[in-house]
């Protein structure tokens, strides 16, 4: 016999809602750590590339340094830049669509 009218049934509730809670920390706990491992791979992953800039960059530039100091004329060595940039401007659209592309997974 209850004592109070409905407490059995608000001690159940209650019951279910501590587990309802319980379950909703347990997926937000979840979804905190998959962000987590992805920011860590996408560290891991442009980490190399933030290296590889430091020394392909200086590089690059005494090669096309030395290719423009030839005798060639104005116009070869603007289509060599034009040329250049282009496939720049390609590499980096290229690069674009795929980060755009890979979105975490459910």
């Amino acid at each position: 016999m209850d004592t109070v009218p409905g407490l059995r049934e608000l001690q159940q509730r209650k019951k279910e809602l501590l587990l309802e809670s319980d379950l909703n920390r347990q997926a937000i706990r979840l979804e905190c750590s998959r962000i987590g491992y992805r920011l860590a791979q996408l560290r891991r992953g442009y980490g190399w590339a933030q290296h590889a800039w430091t020394w392909a960059v200086p590089v690059a530039g005494f090669l096309l340094a030395r290719k423009l100091k030839t005798r060639s004329g104005l116009l070869a060595k603007g289509s060599l830049i034009l040329s250049l940039l282009r496939s720049g401007w390609r590499f980096w659209e290229q690069a674009r669509d795929r980060t755009q592309n890979h979105e975490p997974r459910p």
